[in-house]
């Protein structure tokens, strides 16, 4: 089970820059450390990690820390945290734009589609079959 000591060991081996942690002209002690990376591509990849560093990650909340904030697989997160690889030698995954919650809700309800269906589409597939069923001739009851 990681832990948030894990977590640190990870941003200081892979090359994160903490953020300063200021509020109203004084550091702020807080109950987390802050850290950022700036990808080639602009993206601003952020986490933050517990003064408390021997408790324990949940493994939900772990696996989104490696999804949505690293950006990394766990087997590349324990690789970096051991030293076992340089920084940066694996591109974070780009970010997988999501269908919008009200096109994914009328997909579904409104056109009938299945839910395996509409979570493998695109948000340009979704939006041409939203398109295609809205110019489909309708009959009036």
């Amino acid at each position: 089970m990681a832990t948030f000591r894990d977590l640190r060991q990870y941003v200081t081996n892979d090359g994160w820059t903490e953020e300063p942690n200021l509020a109203r002209g004084r550091r702020r002690t807080g109950d987390h450390r802050r850290y950022f990376r700036e990808l080639a591509d602009g993206t601003r990849l952020r986490t933050k990690v517990s003064h408390d560093e021997d408790a324990e990650i949940g493994e939900d909340l772990f696996h989104r820390i490696l999804r949505d904030q690293l950006g990394v697989t766990e087997e590349r997160f324990w690789e970096v945290v051991r030293g076992q690889a340089g920084t940066a030698t694996e591109a974070a995954q780009p970010a997988v734009e999501p269908v919008p919650g009200w096109l994914v809700t009328r997909l579904l309800l409104t056109v009938g589609l299945s839910e395996p269906l509409v979570a493998q589409m695109t948000p340009d597939e979704a939006r041409a079959a939203w398109l295609e069923y809205q110019a489909q001739p309708r009959e009036d009851t």
